[in-house]
């Protein structure tokens, strides 16, 4: 009864120190894993592979961590090149965990290649690179104002169409007035009275004539009676 308890604590007590060892190695992996990890760049001003409308006045990255290992013996180095291999930076700069450079003059339209050695707070080198471009301006040829140039032509011409329509109009109107005019005047001549005179007058004349002749008839008629009586 007795070797069966003594058995028992014996394993009880191995347990437990496995177990408080497994404890403490997972702790010192806790600790250590931070260390394990190297920093590394979580953002860029160009970002890799944007394409820009204008030149960027200057480059900068930002790493994680505590900040960069700068100083004398320390090559911590920013590159912006071409595609033909022509550098554009200026001098790196470094303020804590921030690397960048200011362009000296615009950079024109192209592709872009972003090299970069980082020392980090740890002792690690890293040596990356990235691109982005810097969109071209439109040429001559490519320029849209020729197009609008013909549309503005069409428009003035259909903008001077309507006057220029209206002044063959009226061209026509007088004209035709004018041949009107003529008409009227041969007309008069001919008729030898002017067309202003009223109606009602050329009506009242005609009645007065009809009257006399018919009185002269009646006179004629009655001279001849009295002569046959």
């Amino acid at each position: 009864m007795t070797h069966r308890i003594s058995t028992t604590r014996s394993q009880a007590v191995r347990i437990t120190a496995l177990s408080a060892a497994a404890g403490i190695g997972l702790s010192l992996a806790a600790v250590a894993a931070p260390a394990w990890a190297h920093d590394s760049l979580i953002s860029s001003s160009p970002e890799s592979g944007e394409v820009l409308e204008t030149s960027p006045e200057e480059v900068v990255l930002e790493f994680s961590g505590d900040g960069l290992t700068d100083g004398e013996a320390i090559a911590n180095v920013l590159q912006i090149s071409d595609a033909e291999g022509q550098n554009w930076e200026g001098d790196t700069e470094i303020e804590g965990a921030t690397m960048s450079t200011e362009l000296p003059e615009e950079l024109p339209g192209g592709e872009y290649t972003v090299a970069y050695r980082a020392v980090y707070s740890d002792g690690h080198a890293e040596e990356q690179s990235f691109d982005f471009e810097v969109a071209a301006e439109p040429t001559e040829s490519e320029s849209p104002s020729a197009p609008a140039t013909a549309e503005s032509s069409e428009d003035d011409d259909a903008a001077s169409s309507p006057s220029g329509q209206a002044t063959e109009d009226a061209a026509s109107d007088s004209e035709t007035q004018g041949s009107e005019d003529e008409g009227a005047a041969v007309s008069e001549e001919t008729v030898g009275y002017s067309l202003g005179v009223p109606t009602w007058v050329l009506v009242a004349g005609g009645v007065v004539v009809l009257g006399l002749l018919a009185a002269v008839v009646v006179a004629v008629l009655r001279g001849r009676g009295r002569r046959h009586d």
